[in-house]
């Protein structure tokens, strides 16, 4: 199964080839700044199933809260996050969940950074804080 994550314009697009090994829900303030939003989606998949990006797309390196850096490539038109390489996972990309724009998408598998949760949130029973420990196999 293909999986296309995109911009809200449409220009910048990414196709993945079957499910995320993880998908995990990030609370740190970075991610609740980047979205404008109380926590993000992460989608993490292998290198060997990005099966095309299509469009223009302009990176933006910025240093995680574990002080590894995060390459976060999005639209030059709409300003809209589609894609991530983290320093932390060599071989992997991540796809910000948001832009599969799918409601049968696989909820999230894990949890990061819930020190900054907001209170109001209910999370998933999932494990917290996990996110690089998973084999890479």
């Amino acid at each position: 199964m293909e999986r296309t994550a995109s911009c809200v314009c449409g220009q910048l697009s990414v196709t993945m080839d079957g499910d995320p090994a993880i998908v995990n829900m990030c609370h740190c303030t970075d991610c609740q700044r980047r979205t404008g939003s109380p926590f993000q989606i992460g989608a993490f998949f292998k290198e060997e199933q990005l099966k095309s990006v299509e469009g223009e797309y302009t990176t933006y390196v910025r240093t995680a809260n574990s002080g590894r850096t995060i390459d976060v490539n999005f639209c030059p038109n709409c300003g809209v996050s589609v894609f991530f390489r983290p320093e932390a996972r060599p071989g992997i990309v991540g796809v910000f969940g948001g832009s599969f724009a799918d409601p049968d998408f696989p909820a999230p598998t894990q949890t990061s950074w819930t020190q900054s949760k907001h209170h109001w949130i209910d999370l998933p029973d999932v494990p917290a804080d996990k996110i690089f420990e998973q084999q890479s196999s």
